[in-house]
């Protein structure tokens, strides 16, 4: 019977996971080193994979949560900005003596400038969906990490 090192085997594994390489090529690898069988190198690389998920995950993208929050805010700031261009727009054709709104002045406005607007809102609202769907994993990992989610 063979005497084995987990913890370096674990460790080893982790890191060959957490640079990206193929998992068959780690299999191989472990087939040929340790004496496994495909089936037992298969299941361990699993196990390590499975119980370090957040760990890989987070060693593996620190330039993509930077980028994804800047597009989170990119969006936000797009949304925010058609937001007060068209509360802005509605506020320069209310009249606060009659209490009603210049329609044509504002259906002028919308015309004239609205279309842009809208496509800015939705264009932000699309980057802000999009980063956050996109990291899902990767800030559940990080939320993991902090205790707010488990």
């Amino acid at each position: 019977m063979v005497k084995r090192d987990w913890t370096t085997i674990e460790a080893n594994l982790l890191e060959r996971l957490v640079s990206g390489e193929s998992h068959d090529d780690i299999i191989l690898d472990l087939c040929e080193t340790e004496n496994m069988t495909w089936s037992e190198a298969e299941a361990l690389l699993e196990r390590v994979s499975t119980e370090k998920e957040n760990h890989i995950v987070l060693a593996q993208s620190p330039l993509l949560v930077l980028i994804a929050l800047a597009i989170f805010i990119g969006g936000v700031g797009l949304i925010v900005y058609s937001a007060y261009n068209i509360t802005i727009a509605f506020h320069s054709c209310y009249d606060t003596k009659s209490g009603s709104v210049d329609a044509l002045g504002l259906s002028l406005y919308l015309f004239t400038y609205g279309g842009y607007l809208w496509f800015f809102a939705f264009l932000g609202l699309g980057m802000v969906v999009g980063s956050l769907r996109g990291m899902q994993d990767v800030w559940a990992a990080i939320f993991h990490k902090l205790g707010i989610l488990q």
